[in-house]
């Protein structure tokens, strides 16, 4: 066991490295007081509207695993659903190297009701993949815009493939969720749409008019590839200011839009110190 904590102790702490890491590259080529300085113009509308719409996305992602959870005859209540998600999420972003806020919901969920401790980590795991679909669905979907034509039949097939190829993985391994994989499917692309067009509205509060649809790609690649770093800090600026030498935007400008969905995630992610010092009280639905 003291192994396995070591080990996921390096992992994170490498994470928060790379973070650091990238925001320094990231910084020697865009000043941070550019930055401060398309801050202080925001459009305090569009940013609100982006809070909003991020908001509107993790409640979302709350009923999406509720499914999950359902199909294994777990039934919490939405509120105590709601408030061990923004458990989560203050323990992903603000304990670094800590107990990660999936483990904890797990500890939670089967010190207080005796759930699989198995069953709730292979529900958790199939939300976040679920989510990964919608990303990687929409990446393509929005890339018909980007490439040409004779690329459509590519694209097409990649995203049948990988669609259902996910599904009848699902069904082989995780038979419990077949029945509410495309519902939870249409859940993670609406969370992944609403998350697109907040960063969008974030643009738009620092006055981008055009090339909203490669922002979305790279801002949707950049959550795939926060695997390899803490919270997704660092990657997506990086990838925004790589995408700048290709298409013509600003790398300022989508980097401090970038900054800005880091603290809103931040914003929230603190809700959960009310649901840290105030004990949780788990709360079960009527079994229907």
């Amino acid at each position: 066991m003291e192994k396995v904590n070591l080990k996921k102790l390096l992992i994170n702490f490498a994470k928060i490295f790379i973070s650091i890491a990238l925001l320094y590259f990231v910084f020697q080529k865009i000043p941070f007081r550019e930055v401060t300085v398309l801050w202080a113009k925001t459009n305090v509308f569009y940013l609100v509207m982006a809070a909003i719409l991020f908001l509107a996305s993790q409640i979302i992602s709350t009923k999406r695993l509720e499914l999950y959870f359902k199909a294994n005859n777990f039934h919490l209540s939405f509120r105590s659903n709601l408030e061990l998600y923004f458990l989560g999420m203050f323990y992903n972003f603000f304990i670094p190297g800590g107990v990660g806020g999936d483990a904890y919901k797990v500890y939670l969920l089967n010190k207080n009701f005796g759930w699989s401790a198995k069953k709730i980590t292979s529900s958790l795991f199939n939300d976040r993949l679920s989510g990964l679909l919608a990303i990687c669905v929409l990446i393509l979907i929005f890339s018909f815009n980007l490439l040409e034509a004779k690329f459509f039949p590519i694209l097409f097939v990649l995203l049948l493939v990988g669609f259902f190829f996910t599904y009848f993985l699902t069904k082989k391994l995780f038979s419990t969720y077949t029945k509410v994989f495309f519902k939870a499917f249409s859940y993670s692309f609406l969370v992944q749409i609403l998350q697109v067009i907040s960063f969008i509205f974030l643009l738009k509060s620092l006055d981008v008019t055009d090339n909203f649809t490669i922002y979305a790609v790279v801002f949707l690649a950049s959550s795939v590839l926060s695997l390899i770093s803490f919270a997704g800090i660092g990657v997506r600026e990086m990838l925004f200011l790589q995408a700048s030498k290709w298409f013509s935007f600003q790398p300022e400008i989508s980097v401090s839009a970038s900054l800005l969905f880091t603290m809103i995630t931040a914003f929230f992610s603190l809700f959960g110190v009310i649901f840290q010092i105030r004990k949780l009280n788990l709360k079960l639905t009527e079994t229907p």
